[in-house]
């Protein structure tokens, strides 16, 4: 029983530490766990304000210098929005996108 038990403390250590650099990675994207198992595509208001002062805070510890884009900008765009990029897209960009939209 003595030699079980010194393995589970080790287990128990390392699979908090990993569960923290997971929840990091998904904070820095603007997500956390809880929000991924509930499925939630926009989370409620205070908690998206809790994911981005926390995604701010790990970022600023972190010292990172490329921030991926908070979870307030996940706005869907208009048509205007998605033909005016289309259009600016170089002529091999827009045929691989005709190409992806229009294929079955």
């Amino acid at each position: 029983m003595e030699w079980t038990v010194k393995g589970a403390g080790f287990g128990i250590v390392l699979g908090f530490v990993l569960a923290l650099i997971i929840e990091g990675f998904l904070l820095i994207g603007g997500r956390t766990a809880l929000t991924e198992v509930l499925g939630w595509k926009n989370a409620p208001k205070p908690i998206q304000v809790a994911i981005d002062k926390g995604r701010a805070r790990l970022v600023d510890v972190l010292g990172a210098t490329d921030e991926i884009p908070s979870s307030n900008a996940a706005e869907n765009s208009s048509v205007d929005q998605v033909v005016q990029g289309y259009q600016s897209l170089s002529p091999d960009d827009a045929k691989s996108v005709k190409k992806f939209v229009c294929t079955p």
